[in-house]
């Protein structure tokens, strides 16, 4: 009896190592792959981040980095030290994360179809939303954005535009 215990505990021992082993090459491979996807992505998702940032902020920053934790931190123009994400005021990280959001779109979809945003610009003031607006309304040349909100600024920003459609759900606080 304990012979055979022990012969079926050894195979199961041998079964478990195989496992085992197949488990951790497996791991190796995904790593490998996850570092060779984070230094041929993470660069250019910075780099295009960085643009759409800078257009945002009025040219205040160059740089965007992410890490590869995906922490991001931000290059003021004329300051060569990177500001982690944390440190930048609520309407400069809200900008960051509608940049990084607009490059991952640009850089993962390669069909370019809609981009939905729904209250991107809640929390930006009005110049941030001015500028914000103005960029979504040059990325709209190539693809198609819609923008939901419940602030009425955004609708006024393109009173009067005829390449934007506004559509307005309601009107004067009555449902329509």
């Amino acid at each position: 009896v304990l012979r055979a215990s022990a012969e079926d505990l050894a195979a199961r021992k041998e079964r478990l190592e195989t496992e085992y082993s197949a488990l951790r090459l497996a791991m190796e491979a995904l790593e490998g792959a996850n570092t060779a996807l984070q230094n041929r992505f993470s660069p250019a998702l910075g780099r295009r981040a960085a643009e759409i940032f800078s257009r945002l902020t009025d040219n205040r920053y160059a740089g965007v980095v992410l890490d590869r934790s995906f922490r991001l931190s931000a290059e003021p123009v004329g300051d060569p030290v990177f500001r982690d994400a944390a440190l930048l005021s609520a309407g400069a990280l809200d900008q960051l994360y509608l940049a990084v959001r607009l490059a991952v779109c640009r850089l993962c979809l390669p069909e370019k179809p809609p981009i939905v945003l729904d209250d991107a610009l809640a929390n930006f003031d009005d110049s941030r939303c001015a500028a914000a607006l103005q960029f979504l309304k040059e990325a709209a040349g190539n693809r198609q954005i819609l923008l939901f909100t419940c602030h009425s600024r955004e609708g006024e920003f393109f009173a009067g535009d005829r390449e934007v459609f506004v559509q307005r759900l309601t009107d004067a606080g009555e449902e329509v």
